[in-house]
Order: structure tokens, then sequence, then C-alpha cells
């Protein structure tokens, strides 16, 4: 390998273009991400593969996504393992200096990323103002392969399948409940069955979203056919709709009691043995060296989580 080849390999503009094109899948959406323009990001990918002597892309009309050559993924094999040796090296020199400074990434689920900011970063960035903080909201899987990538430092997600990369930091179960306006005929009732919702109409997730299936199985699980309301592929429009009494949203408990969002509406916990809980994870890669300020969230949401267990 050549010395001017190895300087140019070396290029951190180049290697994170090339980077970020893997991941995105295109040179345009490449662009939208890091707001640079698709020329000059391919015109910097295909110096690289000058450098290289060989295609890094596979490139041709009719395909949906580029695709990554073998030397291709070689090169990401190893731009990944320089990365996560620079994350370490900072992680390092961070635990130096203590927490004073730091940014923090971390993918939610959407039902659970509005709490997570009143009741954990909230306080968090009261005690450590120079914190930064990049939070990515997505479905379970989603957030699996982001953790897995290093796109994210940590997760908190609903229902995680098992990964033999992935370590489980934090976990507890969470029951369902249903949330009507407090006039409605099941507002007064400390608990309710899954029968006893079954005359009124149902706000359901949109079938693209991960919470669908999950409800879905509940309804079968006692036999009953839903009457379904309204439809929305948005967990706040669910509560929204829900609270001005448009029908009956099935959610998770909050970990904190009450949404004080919606103060016009009553969560009514469901007690049904056929009606299974949900598992809430704080999930990290295994083997991911983390920043000290991300060290410190990461206890401070395994506390929450572990009282919440515990209740």
């Amino acid at each position: 390998m050549s010395r001017e080849f190895s300087a140019q390999l070396k290029n951190p503009t180049a290697l994170h273009y090339f980077r970020e094109v893997a991941k995105a899948g295109s040179f345009r959406k490449a662009a939208e991400v890091t707001h640079v323009a698709a020329s000059a990001i391919n015109r910097q990918v295909k110096n690289l593969e000058d450098e290289v002597e060989a295609p890094l892309f596979e490139r041709g009309r009719g395909r949906s996504g580029l695709k990554l050559t073998a030397a291709g993924e070689i090169l990401l094999l190893h731009v990944r393992t320089i990365a996560n040796e620079l994350n370490a090296a900072k992680t390092q020199i961070d635990a130096l200096k203590g927490l004073k400074r730091g940014n923090i990434r971390m993918g939610v689920n959407e039902g659970f990323a509005r709490e997570l900011l009143r009741e954990t970063l909230t306080p968090f960035n009261q005690r450590h103002p120079q914190v930064t903080f990049e939070l990515l909201v997505a479905a379970s899987p989603r957030l699996v392969e982001m953790v897995m990538a290093d796109e994210v430092d940590l997760v908190i997600a609903y229902n995680v399948a098992p990964h033999a990369g992935l370590q489980v930091q934090a976990r507890c179960l969470v029951g369902s409940c249903i949330m009507v306006p407090r006039q409605h005929p099941l507002a007064s009732k400390s608990s309710v069955r899954l029968a006893d919702c079954a005359p009124y109409g149902f706000i359901m997730p949109h079938e693209s979203m991960a919470l669908r299936p999950t409800i879905d199985r509940m309804f079968a699980s006692v036999g009953i056919q839903p009457r379904i309301a309204l439809t929305t592929d948005s967990y706040e429009m669910m509560r929204s709709a829900a609270s001005a009494g448009l029908g009956i949203a099935i959610v998770s408990q909050y970990l904190h009691g009450l949404d004080p969002n919606y103060p016009h509406a009553v969560f009514v916990p469901i007690r049904d043995t056929r009606v299974k809980k949900q598992a809430v994870s704080c999930c990290v890669r295994k083997g991911r060296h983390l920043s000290v300020a991300s060290l410190t969230l990461l206890e401070s949401v395994a506390a929450v989580l572990q009282a919440r267990s515990e209740r």
C-alpha cells in the first residue's frame, strides 16, 4: 500500500461520507442527513474507490438502493472499528475530566419518549446542563438495529427480541390500561377486563405500528372482535382522540402515574389473566465503550425501571 493511498484512506471526510451512504442506502438520503450535496458526497466516495482501486458500491439502474461490494463490506468493517476505537479513547478522556460535558445518543419508542423526557432527561439535564442529547424515535426492531450499528449509545424499548450481541441493562414489566375521558362509563372503575370494553369503539394504532400486533393478540386471547372507531399511525393522536371521547385507547401503564398532558383523561388498568404484560428494556451493544455521560444516564434509567419492577 502506497503512502499516498494510506493518507487518502485516513481522510475522515471521505470515510465519513462513505459510512453515511452505506447506512442510508443512497447518496440522496445521505445528503439529507449530512446536509451536503449528493454530488459532493458521490465525488468523495468516487475518490475513495479510485484510491482502493475497487468499487465500494454496486451501482445500476433499477436498484432500490445501493449495495456494498465485497470491498465495500471490508472497508465499512474497518471504518466502524476505527470509529469505535475513537469513541473508546474519547470515553477514557472524558473519565479523566469527570462528567462536565458530553453528548448522549439514545433511541426510544414513541409511546415512551415523552415520559422519558419528563422523568429522566429533565432531572439529568438540571444536574448536568453541559450534557447534550440526541433522541431518536423508532419501533423496537429498528432500535435494535441502531444500537447494534452504534448509531445510538443505548435504547429503551418495548418487547425487545433476544439478540446475541445485545446486553439488557435493566428491564421491567408494564401492564396495559384503557384511556378514556372522565365522563366515560368505565372511568370510575378501579380496573377493567377487555370484555367490559367490548360494547365501545376503539382507537387503534395503524397496522404498520409495533403496538398493533400486541393489541390484536390481546383481543384474540379473549375472543373479542373490536369495533374500531379510528385508526391512526400516531400515538399522540390515539391519546388525543381517546381524551376527546372518540373511543377507547389501549396504552401501556405509565411508569410514573398519570399523564399530565391529558388532565381530562382517566387511565384504568386492564386486569385480565389472558392479557400479558409488556417488557420495557434498556439495552446497549455488548462490548460498547460508553461515555461517562451515557453511563451516568444509563444508571438513572436502570434505577427508574428497577423501581417500577418492584411495585
